[in-house]
């Protein structure tokens, strides 16, 4: 027997309140009162409730357009993939639809709930966490989607990602054979692929014990603001140093800011970055870095949506990228 829909009359009963009070909390009016409005979200989150106006006024009318949520627009990582992601679409006549959730899982699950109403062909996630609110509410819609840059903790979810254990593992085999009396690592916001490119550099790191960390820089102006403290707390000027930084946007900042102050890389400070985006070949001194293969993800990402997309999403392709070392000039084996 089917399920019953939720439509907004069961909605607005169960909070004992209007069919316009939903609709305004729906249409994100500051005139609800802060207690209504989280009260009616819930309900909606406890339903995996998605209006359906806009389904009903273009029924028959399929829109070509993929929705695309990125975790932030200032990463290029994030940028190229989707880049990578339109060049597949647009030759099958769709087009592209990005938003930015920002880190925020709630403003991650308030543009699904956007999409999902618009009614968008498919949607391609790059989700806060492996278990984000957001992609229980996708499974629950009847829209394919894929998610990127995560490993989901369910089976039946179509996924793409590099392999960021093993990314970590790659960066720790160099980094024994550089040898420095110096190690420290760099990481940004806490993300299931930033864990696991931890883990694959801890396990596999000669002298793990003596590993400096510090964690939470994610843009190239932190890695930029954190150069001048790593010179005076670890004394980058005195010790030669490896760094590994797992985000190429802050190992960028940190490169440009020790050479203004006049340290060397690599001959004092080997730096290794990941994602190998498309600047980390032309910055001033090319980066060392482990690529993700970015047009991979976004390749399959797209091609496998849009397969899904013409089977009704009745399957759930995952992918598991392998990681590369890409040798440049900012870090060296000596």
């Amino acid at each position: 027997m089917k399920k019953k829909r939720v439509t907004i009359s069961d909605i607005a009963s169960e909070a004992g309140v209007s069919k316009a009070t939903v609709s305004r909390v729906l249409s994100d009016s500051p005139k609800i009162k802060f207690e209504s409005k989280e009260k009616i979200l819930k309900i909606m989150e406890k339903y995996s409730y998605v209006p359906n106006h806009m389904a009903q006024s273009l029924a028959g009318s399929p829109r070509m357009t993929i929705g695309i949520i990125i975790d932030e627009l200032a990463n290029f990582f994030f940028i190229e993939v989707a880049d990578e992601i339109d060049q597949v679409i647009s030759h099958s006549g769709y087009t592209m639809q990005i938003l930015s959730s920002r880190w925020e899982e709630e403003n991650e699950l308030k543009l699904v709930r956007q999409l999902i109403s618009s009614r968008v062909d498919g949607i391609i996630l790059a989700p806060v966490s492996e278990d984000s609110r957001s992609i229980a509410l996708l499974k629950s819609s009847d829209i394919p989607f894929m998610l990127i840059n995560v490993i989901p903790m369910q089976k039946k979810i179509a996924y793409v990602s590099s392999d960021n254990h093993q990314g970590g593992k790659l960066a720790a085999e160099f980094f024994n054979k550089m040898n420095r009396p110096s190690q420290i690592l760099i990481t940004g916001f806490p993300h299931q692929s930033i864990t696991n490119r931890i883990q694959g550099f801890r396990e596999s790191l000669n002298r793990a014990e003596e590993l400096l960390h510090y964690e939470n820089i994610s843009t190239y102006e932190q890695g930029y603001e954190i150069a001048s403290v790593l010179v005076i707390k670890n004394r980058l000027d005195q010790i030669k140093t490896a760094l590994f930084i797992t985000n190429d946007n802050v190992a960028i900042g940190i490169i440009t800011r020790l050479l203004e102050i006049g340290i060397s890389v690599p001959d004092q400070v080997s730096v290794v970055g990941f994602d190998d985006i498309k600047l980390s070949k032309f910055c001033r001194i090319p980066l060392t870095t482990i690529s993700q293969g970015i047009k991979d993800i976004g390749k399959i990402a797209a091609l496998e949506l849009l397969d899904m997309i013409g089977n009704s999403g009745s399957t759930f392709p995952k992918h598991l990228i392998e990681p590369q070392m890409i040798l440049r000039q900012s870090a060296v084996l000596s």
